[in-house]
């Protein structure tokens, strides 16, 4: 598909992308300026986004991306399982109503803001209307999203099972109306020196900051702009934790053989939610290629214990109930926990080679 946009998570991948550009030198400027880069940060990379998007699209229509296999190089720590939809809007003009087909799985809609701000509906029963302060809602009973900017994006989730061609099918009938406005989204511009002293500042914090309840945010729960803004760095698209959850396992030896046990209960607050473990190559952080194309292994798929449980396989050949293959390559991991409970405790990777 063409134009994918980059889905990065705010994992430890994501911050060794940014370690280049972060030990250069900067010359010295003025604190104010850098300050005020900082707080535009998430803006200006909406905006990127956005305009990345609009080569290939226009405004008011979707794109979706279906499942993702290691073929796909666009895509750094890309969630495998999940078709993702995107469609930018401007609401200057008139509201926009999106609708989304009833699915038996997990799916979602989140709207962002041009700021990064964030709401977020899970698995939606009426329409979803995007306005502004001043605009009246065209249906009565919607569920509603009150945006501060004419411009944003709807950004869609639906979870694939071994069911492909049900949720492309589904994905056909979700909808967006109205609309229609062309108002800009004015951006002040920085010069090359602030822009990289901002930079340097924002993935110093990400590094030292690593709670993403404080990154992701709408703008009824405040945030400071750094917070933000290490966010957007860290995971353009990342919503808030209350949504969803990451265990990270960092870079380990992809020659020997590891088991990854999920308990049964204390993870998910409601039968919406779902969890999904997938490993990547600690090289070039993509999906590592195989012969039987397995990158993930979810709720929807798992084989349980007979205690209730799950234990994920992870060794170079995939073999064994719920394994994924290495290859032999240094792979690092991430769990995904949707609609996790508060005070969520991730299991740990155990060694059982040794």
């Amino acid at each position: 598909m063409k134009n994918r946009l980059k889905i990065a998570v705010f994992s430890m991948a994501i911050i060794a992308l940014q370690a280049n550009e972060v030990e250069k030198p900067t010359p010295k400027v003025d604190s104010i300026d850098v300050a005020e880069y900082i707080k535009c940060y998430p803006a200006i990379k909406q905006i990127e986004m956005r305009d990345n998007w609009l080569k290939d699209h226009k405004m008011g229509e979707w794109q979706f991306t279906g499942d993702i296999t290691a073929k796909d190089k666009t895509v750094v720590s890309p969630q495998v399982g999940t078709n993702y939809g995107y469609s930018w809007f401007n609401i200057s003009k008139e509201p926009v109503v999106i609708t989304m087909p009833k699915y038996d799985k997990y799916y979602s809609l989140s709207i962002f803001d041009m700021n990064h701000f964030i709401e977020v509906k899970v698995m939606p029963t009426k329409p979803v209307v995007i306005r502004l302060p001043h605009q009246k809602s065209p249906i009565e009973g919607a569920e509603e999203i009150v945006l501060q900017t004419y411009q944003g994006l709807a950004f869609s989730r639906q979870v694939i099972a071994d069911n492909t061609k049900e949720v492309m099918k589904l994905a056909k009938e979700i909808t967006i109306e109205g609309g229609g406005g062309d108002f800009p989204f004015v951006m002040p511009s920085f010069d090359k020196d602030v822009a990289s002293a901002g930079v340097k500042k924002i993935a110093q914090w990400l590094r030292k900051h690593k709670d993403s309840s404080r990154f992701f945010v709408s703008p009824y729960e405040g945030g400071r702009y750094m917070d933000r803004a290490a966010g957007v760095m860290g995971g353009q698209l990342g919503i808030q934790s209350r949504y969803v959850q990451y265990g990270v396992i960092g870079h380990t030896n992809g020659k020997d053989s590891y088991e990854y046990t999920i308990p049964k209960d204390g993870l998910i607050r409601n039968d919406k939610g779902y969890w999904t473990f997938t490993i990547y190559n600690a090289k070039d952080h993509y999906l590592i290629p195989n012969k039987g194309n397995k990158y993930h292994i979810s709720s929807y798929n798992a084989k349980a214990n007979a205690d209730g449980t799950y234990t994920i396989r992870i060794n170079q050949e995939g073999k064994g109930d719920n394994a994924l293959p290495t290859n032999g390559v240094e792979f690092y991991a991430l769990f995904r926990v949707y609609e996790p409970v508060s005070d969520i405790k991730f299991p740990t990777l155990e060694n059982i080679s040794k």
